[in-house]
């Protein structure tokens, strides 16, 4: 069962109001958009944009329960693709009555999550937020589609002058600025007691993270939720407010998620990466067991993928010896991310292993999807793979 309450109000300086959402509890669906356009109608786009995330419930929900049956990454991924595929259909939607009804540059943002099979699916364009809170603790999903952010990533300006920059209300993606629009997807398993907020930025702009976190620990979705809005009010209310508090119901074992989490924080290609980035290079992930005496790796057979150890441990074996073992926390199998050189050593389960996989057609495809940060990883990949050949000639020198 999922509980939540959602609320919309239009503030205390505003004449009307942009903002729409939809909270669709058959679908598992909760969407919040923030139309941009004053008086070229910012209110049309959020409306277009929900209703048309509101028509592709169906697809979704099919979607989120062939995952639940089977989660692999390709059912994994296909809900994100299907979560994209409504941010791009909507973009054109809202593009085309712009440019028919002469509003060009009516847009709105856009912050949707479905939730189903122990998980939330997120998409997200602009600077309307996501936010989980687990065991007290409020972690931000989404990462700002905005000026501000970028300054502030590239170390221009600091927080305390991001909060009066001119540049403050400037976001540098929106649905309908273009027939298509790049959003990030990103998906986060869940588990007993957590909650999910969806918001505008009159919320979030207002309302500091560590009051966020206090209003969203109340006794019930309703109060956290009518507590987050009469907070952005009593702060000025300079803007219309939307929050959706959603309490899914969660289906997996905390100690998995997070010992699956862990493993992802603790891989070299990873571990310099924000919280919200790690999720949403989480689509590159799959998951397997292998069973005591398994051989995962083959010596001398070429290979496309890396491996990390999530539960158990694997041994190296070399001609017949076991030469290492590697457990939880420790990767093998990174140059095949690069090459297709055969494999060194054989890699035998000692017990019941867990492992996390990446092969080079995954990273690939993820590189072209988001550029930027498939950059960054793959700069963590040549200098981890250059330490290790220049500690390599060093022992050949002695």
């Amino acid at each position: 069962m999922i509980r939540f309450h959602a609320r919309t109000d239009v503030g205390r300086k505003r004449k009307n109001n942009e903002d729409s959402l939809l909270a669709a509890e058959e679908y598992g669906l909760f969407v919040v958009a923030d139309g941009v356009g004053g008086r070229k109608a910012g209110e049309l786009a959020s409306a277009i944009t929900v209703n048309t995330f509101q028509k592709y419930g169906p697809r979704l929900r099919t979607a989120v329960e062939t995952f639940a049956a089977d989660p692999k990454r390709e059912n994994r991924n296909a809900v994100l693709w299907l979560l994209d595929e409504a941010a791009n259909v909507a973009s054109k939607r809202v593009y085309e009555t712009a440019s028919s009804t002469g509003r060009q540059g009516m847009t709105t943002t856009v912050v949707a999550a479905l939730v189903g099979g122990g998980a939330a699916f997120l998409v997200h364009v602009g600077d309307s937020r996501g936010y989980i809170l687990r065991q007290g603790r409020l972690r931000q999903l989404t990462e700002d589609h905005s000026m501000v952010n970028q300054l502030l990533q590239q170390g221009s300006i600091t927080k305390e002058e991001a909060r009066t920059s001119r540049y403050r209300n400037v976001i540098t993606r929106a649905v309908g600025l273009y027939p298509t629009v790049q959003s990030d997807t990103l998906f986060v398993e869940l588990v007993e007691g957590d909650r999910l907020m969806l918001c505008s930025d009159g919320c979030s702009d207002l309302v500091e993270p560590a009051e966020m976190a206090r209003y969203l620990d109340s006794a019930s979705v309703t109060d956290a939720t009518d507590a987050l809005i009469d907070a952005s009010l009593e702060a000025g209310g300079k803007d219309n407010v939307t929050v959706i508090v959603v309490e899914p119901e969660a289906v997996l074992e905390a100690e998995a998620v997070s010992a699956r989490a862990q493993a992802m924080e603790r891989l070299f290609l990873f571990n310099d990466l924000p919280f919200h980035a790690r999720l949403r290079v989480g689509r590159i992930v799959s998951e397997f067991q292998v069973r005591p005496g398994d051989t995962i790796v083959r010596q001398g057979e070429r290979g496309d993928t890396m491996y990390t150890v999530v539960q158990g441990n694997v041994g190296v074996m070399v001609g017949g010896r076991e030469v290492a073992t590697f457990g939880p926390g420790e990767h093998f199998g990174e140059l095949a991310l690069v090459d297709e050189l055969p494999r060194s050593a054989d890699i035998v389960a000692k017990n019941d292993v867990r492992l996390l996989a990446i092969d080079r057609a995954s990273l690939r495809e993820f590189c072209m999807l988001e550029p930027a940060l498939g950059n960054q990883i793959l700069w963590k990949l040549s200098t981890t793979l250059g330490d290790r050949l220049r500690a390599t000639n060093r022992m050949l020198e002695r």
